[in-house]
């Protein structure tokens, strides 16, 4: 089992250390987060701090939000299914010092 994303492989099979590699880089490139200049910081935390993307935010700021949820869908075992009212959604991102996004929280409003 890998000590950085988890996965158990095989190391002595080729394929397996393949598929790892790719699950082990796609975790850690969709999870970093670099920041942006015009990023929206709601809270900062002695251990980190939370972005807020909104909708009519950057494209970046949006690949990246998508990026960490298609990640977190998939470790949770989630069919990716799109937004149920994207104008209105909200994506809390929790991002620490090491610029790793540690927690997402995806909010839509409802009225009922």
């Amino acid at each position: 089992q890998c000590g950085s994303c988890g996965m158990l492989y095989a190391p002595a099979s080729a394929e397996d250390r393949l598929q790892h590699l790719q699950h082990h880089l796609r975790l850690h490139q969709g999870l970093r987060y670099l920041g942006w200049k015009k990023e929206r910081v709601v809270a900062e935390f002695w251990d980190g701090k939370i972005v807020l993307i909104l909708p009519g935010d950057p494209k970046y700021a949006l690949r990246k939000a998508e990026e960490v949820r298609e990640i977190v869908d998939a470790e949770l075992g989630f069919q990716q299914a799109a937004l149920r009212c994207p104008e209105k959604t909200r994506i809390y991102l929790f991002v620490s010092p090491g610029k790793n996004v540690l927690g997402c929280l995806v909010a839509e409003s409802i009225s009922q």
